[in-house]
């Protein structure tokens, strides 16, 4: 009887250490991410990176220069900026709040004020002489202003007088004009515009796009190599176009994006839930690295050979490990396979936690075509529906999980 109470007391007793054990292990901050180089601790809504590799980023309208090595604060500039753009050769910055100036990197000082009406968006071009400004003018010819900050020459163009311009970005280059806008329409019902320009004649090469529902273009990113460009269409749609064969080359759901050399393109998806960030392969859309909880917009640093990611912090990520194969797995992947035959949508081998789902099916401009809820008590959901050939995407909510799967219809 002894020996078996001692016994039963041991028992319990390594019972509760293991149990205790467990929820202390539970209880522990998560496995800090290999890839990560640094984080700031500040928060920062906008950032460009210098060609030393420093990083110019804005804190509402303070402007401050970060150690792109360690995120370290260098200084703040004595100067306040809406909006600013900074040069090919990293000499000026340039912006502004009621006036546009030019700033010298290296000295902070004032070099120039540019007398050019209502100003709100400006670029630099390749040439490290001139800029390109969009203007507030309301004739529209002179829409945008493309001034020579050496020689004070000024010169205007514009797009058309039933064209609002969103945003807008020269490539590396210096042979295009991307630019994101609306169509204006009497009864109010405008349609968003994504359109290439030649950037030596200023004539337009093609319209890429024309959607029918009036979204904001948010963000215009070239790759590095200016064969892609990249239009972030609000709510959630990213289009990228060839601009060799001006055709669309790739679509994603995400609401921040960057290109991260030629070949990988950083995708944000803040409003899935949870918000999910992914590195992702262009040429077979293979995912690398993946993070939830996460998002935000991406430009590579090709001196620090990293990824650095606004998501209200700054962080960077070690471009190196991530490429060969450091990075942690992703954390919620796809967990079905989605198939299209015979005018009936397929998802089999899921492993789902709630017996129901909540779907929808999206085309390619990001317009529901079908919104259902669905059981999964079946080992394949079969879901009837006629559609037309082209690119679409499946989005799930599974409890607080959410997917999305694109799959084609070549019908």
């Amino acid at each position: 009887m002894y020996f078996r109470e001692y016994f039963m007391k041991r028992a319990f007793f390594l019972f509760v250490v293991a149990m205790l054990y467990c929820n202390f292990l539970l209880a522990q901050e998560p496995e800090p991410d290999p890839n990560l180089l640094w984080t700031t601790e500040d928060y920062y809504n906008s950032f460009v990176i210098h060609p030393n590799g420093n990083i110019i980023a804005s804190k509402g309208l303070a402007v401050t220069e970060l150690n792109g090595n360690t995120g370290e604060i260098i200084r703040e500039f004595p100067f306040y900026f809406e909006f600013y753009a900074l040069s090919k050769d990293g000499k000026y910055l340039a912006g502004g709040i009621d006036s546009l100036i030019l700033i010298d990197y290296e000295t902070a000082e004032i070099v120039k004020t540019f007398d050019v009406a209502g100003s709100s968006r400006v670029v630099f071009m390749p040439d490290n002489e001139r800029l390109l400004i969009k203007t507030s003018y309301e004739e529209p010819e002179l829409q945008f202003c493309l001034y020579n900050y050496i020689t004070d020459e000024k010169n205007f163009f514009g797009v058309g007088s039933d064209i609002g311009i969103w945003s807008f970005t020269i490539s590396p280059d210096g042979r295009f004009l991307a630019i994101g806008g609306f169509i204006f329409n009497q009864a109010g019902e405008n349609k968003t515009t994504l359109m290439l320009y030649d950037a030596l004649t200023w004539q337009p090469i093609r319209n890429l796009a024309t959607f029918d529902e009036d979204n904001e273009v948010r963000s215009i990113k070239f790759s590095p190599d200016s064969r892609l460009v990249g239009f972030g269409v609000y709510l959630s749609n990213l289009y990228i176009y060839n601009t060799e064969t001006y055709q669309l080359f790739k679509h994603f759901p995400a609401t921040g994006f960057g290109f991260i050399t030629n070949d990988y393109v950083a995708l944000g998806s803040g409003y899935a839930q949870p918000p999910v960030f992914n590195l992702v392969k262009l040429d077979n859309e293979q995912i690398i690295y993946s993070k939830n909880d996460f998002a935000g917009i991406s430009e590579y640093n090709q001196v620090y050979n990293s990824m650095i990611v606004n998501h209200g912090v700054i962080y960077s990520f070690d471009f190196v490990k991530i490429l060969t194969g450091a990075s942690i797995e992703p954390e919620i992947p796809i967990q079905f396979t989605v198939e299209y035959l015979n005018n009936t949508l397929s998802i089999r081998n899921f492993v789902f936690g709630a017996n129901s789902i909540n779907c929808s099916i999206t085309d390619i401009k990001g317009r529901v075509i079908r919104n259902m809820n669905l059981t999964t008590v079946m080992n394949e959901i079969l879901i009837p529906i006629k559609l037309l050939s082209g690119t679409y995407f499946l989005h799930i909510k599974d409890g607080v999980n959410e997917y999305v799967s694109k799959f084609l219809v070549v019908e």
